[in-house]
């Protein structure tokens, strides 16, 4: 069931996404922005408030679906639930906004993109590069959310969702609290395998050989904290992994158009390894 709630959730996300504005974080941002006027500001900034936030919507989500009887109406809704998990708006929009931004010589434009693409978790010097943050953005927005999903249901979609947001927001309305500290050490907890897991898959669609030599060297730097290599990880095993093998030796796109189409396609082909994965994992629990 949890795959075919992912395949049906990952076509709606297609189709949807062709409706403007799909793909905001509406209901996040306003359910936050009403917790952050309604809330004292020492709570706000307690080590309080990341579970006050996380744990009630995940112990819901887990008490209501345990509650539900037909596989069919559960099915929808476990869909339902991972659809509106995932994102905040795809990928692949925000590429396509950023080469139509160089293409129309809006440089400004183009620079504000580049900049929202970057800014993520951990920012460092590891995946400040745009096309190490695409990758970083690609396991926030799905890869991590599809296997949290497919590890522990719906609950696990909406845990990963809102750990994964929430640092931002308290990186915003406040800035070096306890609270934001608490919030990203629980999300490079919950990152921290699933983000290997994606790196892997991504070596896999492309350059194994790169991807593996890369993933080595950053074992041999002693600087990367646990919760800096994550992101590293994320950033930098991939975009080794996009130089393609030939006789000559590996070469990478020449522009950055062709190195920014490679990463959308590179998500790509992850995806449908990660799905074989997933379906296989599946059959094997049928059998």
């Amino acid at each position: 069931m949890s795959l075919i709630g992912i395949l049906l959730a990952l076509l709606l996300e297609r189709v949807l996404g062709q409706l403007p504005g799909w793909g905001r974080p509406v209901v996040f941002l306003a359910a936050m922005r009403a917790l952050h006027a309604l809330s004292p500001a020492r709570l706000w900034r307690s080590v309080l408030l990341p579970p006050l936030v996380v744990a009630p919507p995940v112990i819901l989500t887990w008490w209501a679906f345990g509650r539900i009887e037909g596989p069919i109406v559960s099915l929808l809704l476990s869909a339902t639930v991972l659809l509106l998990c995932l994102g905040p708006r795809d990928l692949a929009e925000d590429v396509h906004e950023l080469l139509r931004a160089r293409a129309d010589g809006d440089e400004a434009r183009a620079a504000q993109l580049a900049r929202a693409l970057q800014h993520g978790p951990n920012p460092g010097e590891t995946h400040r590069s745009l096309v190490g943050a695409l990758f970083v953005q690609s396991h926030e927005k799905l890869f991590g959310v599809l296997l949290w999903f497919f590890a522990f249901g719906p609950a696990g979609a909406v845990l990963y969702r809102l750990v994964s947001r929430l640092p931002r927001f308290l990186d915003e309305t406040a800035p070096g609290s306890p609270a934001l500290q608490l919030a990203d050490w629980l999300h490079a907890v919950s990152a921290w395998l699933p983000a290997r897991i994606t790196a892997l898959v991504f070596g896999l669609a492309g350059s194994l050989d790169d991807a593996l030599a890369a993933w080595r060297q950053l074992w041999r730097e002693p600087e990367h904290g646990w919760r800096t290599q994550t992101w590293a990880v994320l950033a930098e095993v991939p975009s080794a992994a996009l130089g393609a093998e030939e006789q000559g030796g590996a070469v990478v796109p020449a522009s950055l158009e062709a190195m920014l189409g490679e990463v959308l396609r590179m998500q790509w082909r992850a995806l449908l390894i990660m799905l074989a994965a997933f379906a296989l994992t599946a059959t094997g629990q049928l059998l």
